[in-house]
């Protein structure tokens, strides 16, 4: 497979990725903040404070957590267009990787915060607590990935700048 099909096809990928975010947020987010609100009110607490939480915070929290999801796959595919050109290794690949890792720890951070708020409301069902560990845990991990993905992009692209210069 040349550099092109392979950009082309993690281009496709990102955008299924996209879509997939979308359709999530679009069809998934309504009856998931319906449950968050009749939870809330199974735990005894007020009807003004249980559709506070279910109708306006948690979807919030939600949709500002998918905003560096969307960044993140911008920032993918243009890396992936550098891929199609020839031009993997280049400190602009590396910066974009860089601020990649940054968005995906801001939204771990979103997703520890609003863990540690629904723990302290009440709401450690097994399933709760194994969604928002894996969502946390998964976080890091592209966090720390693409850190170090930034850090040899960089590399590489200083080593490209050096031969180059040496040529």
């Amino acid at each position: 497979m040349g550099q092109k099909e392979l950009s082309l096809l993690l281009r496709a990928v990102v955008a299924l990725l996209a879509v997939f975010l979308a359709a999530a947020l679009i069809f998934f987010l309504p009856p998931l903040t319906h449950e968050v609100e009749l939870f809330c009110l199974d735990r005894g607490m007020s009807e003004l404070l249980a559709s506070a939480l279910g109708g306006c915070a948690f979807p919030a929290v939600v949709a500002l957590s998918a905003v560096p999801c969307f960044a993140a796959l911008w920032l993918a595919f243009a890396i992936f267009t550098q891929i199609g050109k020839n031009n993997s290794f280049c400190a602009e690949n590396a910066r974009r990787l860089r601020i990649i890792s940054r968005l995906a720890l801001t939204d771990t951070f979103i997703y520890a915060v609003l863990a540690v708020l629904l723990f302290a409301l009440g709401a450690r069902h097994p399933s709760i607590v194994l969604v928002f560990v894996s969502v946390v845990l998964c976080g890091a991990a592209v966090t720390v990935c693409a850190a170090a993905l930034s850090h040899l992009t960089k590399k590489a692209a200083d080593l490209k700048t050096d031969s180059d210069l040496t040529i």
